[in-house]
């Protein structure tokens, strides 16, 4: 059997028809009938139902092996990529876990600005909660975790173990998409009688326990109605910028949009906070560029 007979069989069973899945294959028909039919000579079975003229349906044991198909494929891609940069592996990679805002806020640069110094780093990202990040370093499934971090709501590990470095810091404040006023749409603390459509952070996210954080410490009476709830920044973020309710994001995020106009604070400085970017490793592990990145990190400071 060749791999290439099964990514024809998933193009047909995509494209429905002969023509069209040779045509994205870039093969002649006949040919890309023929790796159909020697795939099914070497399974045993029929998986394309032929009898409907141009377009064609799966059998019943062609849809069953289009399941093992795709899992076959995509392990076959990810075993080549693996030994393919396997010597890399070996020298240089590094296995970052992040939470998940700052996968896409702040990680990007800080590796750009990483790689300026030390030449390739090659990242294995996993964006994470920072429960698993935190799992993930103690049980040394991880090199390096970035998280968010608030003497309030502490990451749970060991300062002996778990050296940290403070990178950067970030503001949680409450957004709303503006009136054509320019006032926000929604606003901190609401009133009982017109209480304010609240997008929160699902049970369990860090920034949702922040988010609660804040609103107990207030210190003043707040009117909120939970409307929608989401792991995700950015998710929350489009749900806001649209109009839908107010929400707490980190500020770093909210750059282009607050420019554009699409975004307005919507309270004051009492219903915000500051938090620490923070990045942990273990004490007892670590591969040279993990020592590398530490110490450029160090002669930063």
């Amino acid at each position: 059997m060749q791999i290439r007979w099964i990514e024809d069989f998933l193009s047909l069973a995509d494209a429905k028809g002969f023509a069209r899945a040779a045509e994205r294959r870039n093969v002649s028909q006949p040919t890309f009938s023929r790796h159909i039919q020697a795939l099914e000579e070497w399974l045993g079975v029929e998986l394309v139902d032929r009898r409907g003229g141009a377009r064609v349906q799966l059998t019943a044991s062609g849809r069953i092996f289009r399941e093992f198909a795709i899992d076959m494929l995509r392990r076959t891609y990810d075993m080549r990529a693996m030994l393919r940069g396997q010597t890399a592996v070996a020298e240089s990679l590094i296995r970052f876990s992040v939470a998940h805002t700052l996968s896409v806020t702040f990680f990007p640069q800080w590796l750009n600005e990483l790689r300026a110094g030390l030449g390739d780093v090659l990242a294995h990202v996993n964006a994470v909660n920072v429960a698993d990040g935190a799992l993930a370093l103690t049980e040394g499934a991880t090199d390096l975790l970035l998280v968010y971090h608030h003497p309030q709501l502490p990451v749970l590990l060991d300062s002996k173990r778990f050296p940290h470095l403070t990178l950067s810091t970030e503001r949680m404040a409450p957004f709303s998409a503006p009136l054509p006023s320019g006032a926000p749409r929604f606003k901190l603390p609401g009133r009982a009688g017109d209480v304010v459509p609240f997008l929160s952070y699902s049970s369990g996210a860090y920034l949702g326990q922040v988010v609660e954080m804040i609103l107990l410490n207030a210190g003043e009476p707040f009117h909120l109605t939970r409307r929608f709830d989401t792991h995700m920044a950015e998710a929350l973020k489009a749900m806001v910028v649209a109009g839908h309710g107010l929400g707490w994001l980190p500020q770093t995020s909210t750059t282009r949009e607050v420019k554009e106009g699409r975004l307005v604070a919507a309270g004051s400085s009492r219903w915000s906070c500051e938090l620490e970017v923070r990045l942990y490793r273990s004490a007892d592990r670590g591969n040279d560029m993990v020592e590398r990145i530490w110490e450029q990190l160090l002669a930063r400071k």
